[in-house]
């Protein structure tokens, strides 16, 4: 008889595998490397993290909102998982699901900008002018360069009526690299 010599991977070594598709943007590849290590270690928070960014780039957004939740569940305070599940329920119109989960995010880190700037867009997407208008000025606040937050917070301006304000705002933006800004700016000339 003739033995069969099987190599056996490891969780580990199917997430080192993963890790080296996406690198190379194989999304499916890496999605069924980290499912393989899942099979074996089916309570890695990152393990499911990664595979829901892969499921992500490889816009199987369902899976990847799926991904994220179980991160979440295993480990409620990974941070990541909260901002992407929160990018893809603002997607989907889940409203207050991303703004539960930027909120919870920015209580693990109130240094990231970009979770206010985020949060922010929801707000504005709710109808919550003030408290986009707050989110915006605390994405400033912590990278006065954020020219996403500067032209949100330019446009929300321009609905509360505050024109000047708003143009402040704008050309900021614009000199951020925002080109719509400078579409904006040149219609409130005219």
């Amino acid at each position: 008889m003739q033995s069969i010599n099987r190599v056996v991977k490891s969780a580990a070594e199917f997430i080192s595998d993963g890790d080296l598709k996406f690198e190379s943007k194989d999304f499916d590849g890496a999605v069924a490397d980290y499912t393989e290590a899942l099979a074996l270690d089916p309570k890695n928070a990152d393990t499911y993290y990664n595979r829901g960014l892969a499921s992500f780039f490889g816009k199987n957004i369902a899976n990847a909102y799926a991904d994220f939740s179980k991160a979440l569940e295993l480990h409620p305070k990974h941070e990541d998982a909260l901002f992407n599940r929160a990018r893809i329920a603002a997607l989907l119109g889940s409203f207050d699901v991303a703004l539960r989960d930027y909120s919870n995010a920015i209580e693990l880190n109130d240094e990231d900008g970009e979770l206010y700037t985020n949060r922010g867009a929801v707000r504005l997407q709710v109808n919550d002018l003030n408290g986009a208008i707050r989110d915006f000025s605390q994405a400033i606040h912590l990278n006065p360069s954020d020219g996403k937050a500067l032209f949100n917070r330019g446009m929300v301006k321009l609905q509360l009526n505050d024109t000047n304000g708003a143009i402040q705002d704008l050309a900021m933006a614009y000199d951020n690299g925002v080109m719509q800004a400078k579409e904006t700016l040149l219609s409130l000339q005219n």
